[in-house]
């Protein structure tokens, strides 16, 4: 049996966590940064219009276990973070 599209789309995103983590498995700040701004450039665009700061303050409060690093659950979190926004987009919520 083949994967389902929503399968596909969650182990793609696992591949992207992968692609980018380090060896310990984990996302640093630099990192994430990197990743939000590359890849979710209108997602963070919008949060730092309302908060210069976003991006000091999303890692740490998606860095549940305040190790100074993101894991797969926590980037989970963030993704989920940028899908309501754009799912609020969708809707013009935002």
């Amino acid at each position: 049996m083949s994967n389902s599209e929503p399968e596909k789309m969650l182990l793609k995103l696992l591949e992207f966590f992968h692609q980018n983590a380090g060896e310990a498995d984990t996302l640093d700040r630099s990192k994430l940064e990197k990743i939000m701004k590359e890849h979710f450039p209108t997602f963070l665009s919008a949060c730092e219009k309302k908060n210069p700061a976003f991006l000091e303050e999303f890692f740490k409060n998606e860095d549940k276990n305040q190790d100074k690093k993101i894991n797969f659950p926590e980037f989970m979190s963030c993704v989920s973070q940028v899908a309501i926004y754009l799912h609020d987009q969708s809707h013009n919520q935002s």
